[in-house]
């Protein structure tokens, strides 16, 4: 790896790290409802086998009255926001798990946590200075 591409790696990297910790900020502080329609509206930019694949891992960590009835965006996020607030860090677990098992190679966890982030909907609860 030339020092070049390790230059815009570790700018990349820290860009990440700055997305997750604002995305982890939202998840801590943000009402539930807020985090469950930021969600949803990320899940709706999903492709169905990134949906898919969320489905079964949501399915896989609930308990029997919580997961989810079927791939649908609202209904995965219901499920996902449930799961975090009992289980803090469950929904960056589970987008992990179900992006590994896809094999989407982070298409699957980047653009729910850019979208979260960017949504009006929890813009209120970010840390000014990210």
């Amino acid at each position: 790896m030339s020092v070049l591409s390790r230059l815009f790696r570790a700018e990349h990297d820290s860009d990440d790290d700055a997305a997750l910790r604002r995305y982890r900020h939202v998840l801590t502080t943000a009402p539930i409802e807020s985090v469950e329609q930021a969600h949803a509206e990320a899940f709706v930019a999903l492709r169905e086998p990134q949906r898919a694949a969320l489905y079964e891992e949501l399915s896989r960590g609930s308990g029997t009255g919580e997961r989810p009835l079927s791939s649908e965006p609202a209904t995965l996020a219901r499920s996902a926001s449930r799961a975090e607030r009992r289980v803090p860090g469950s929904i960056e677990s589970t987008l992990r798990a179900a992006d590994a098992r896809g094999g989407f190679e982070g298409a699957l966890v980047a653009p729910v946590v850019d979208h979260v982030t960017a949504s009006p909907l929890v813009s209120a609860f970010l840390p000014w200075n990210g």
